[in-house]
């Protein structure tokens, strides 16, 4: 920001000497009036004639002080301008981020919070979905590497025919498993018709026992 203004702005040359040199005449000398006093120093000045002036605060009454005015070259004047510019700007940032209400920002933050709940909830979400989906991933391809595991272990310490016999043990433990669970399955199929039975035979007894009274 100080260099675009010193761009459109430029500091005409040796006028930070100038005005160094003038304010340090001015608090030497304190004039009563500071308008003639600088239209007088400003006139020397240009004529390159001796400046002279009588103060009451730095020299006796009747004694008078001579100065020539000397012009010390500056160093770097563009360099030294751009910095104060600079220290200005950021003085004046801060001036205002100070005095600027403050309730005003936090209501922009709470609203801010507010607005941004939804989407931040949601993006949370979506995170957990897809880590607890990772971590099923994870745990399927683990058990699929245990049981390619053991397939490897028992193909490893086994030969084909003992491999054949214990798929057959395998396969005849199965069909006893599913016999026995028809066989379970045809017990209670039994009982139950039986009870349905004998529950159909206690409910027609006492219409015979009606009928027989009747007759």
């Amino acid at each position: 920001m100080a260099s675009k203004y010193l761009q459109k702005y430029p500091v005409p040359e040796n006028f930070h000497q100038i005005l160094h040199d003038f304010t340090r005449e001015v608090l030497r000398d304190q004039p009563d009036d500071i308008i003639q006093y600088g239209m007088e120093y400003f006139e020397c000045m240009r004529d390159g004639k001796v400046f002279n002036f009588q103060s009451k605060y730095n020299i006796s009454k009747g004694q008078s002080i001579e100065r020539k005015h000397q012009q010390t070259k500056p160093k770097d004047l563009t360099e030294q301008s751009r910095k104060v510019v600079e220290i200005s700007n950021k003085k004046q940032d801060v001036d205002r981020k100070s005095s600027a209400p403050k309730t005003q920002s936090v209501r922009q933050l709470s609203a801010g919070s507010q607005a941004s709940f939804p989407e931040e909830k949601k993006a949370a979400t979506d995170y957990i979905n897809e880590l607890y989906q990772k971590v099923e991933q994870d745990i399927d391809q683990l058990e699929s590497g245990k049981s390619e595991t053991q397939n490897a272990f028992f193909e490893s310490q086994f030969d084909g025919k003992d491999l054949e016999k214990i798929i057959k043990i395998q396969a005849s433990a199965k069909g006893m498993l599913v016999r026995n669970q028809l066989k379970q399955q045809q017990q209670e199929a039994m009982i139950y018709e039986e009870e349905e039975e004998v529950n159909f035979q206690s409910s027609q007894k006492p219409q015979e026992d009606g009928q027989e009274e009747y007759m």
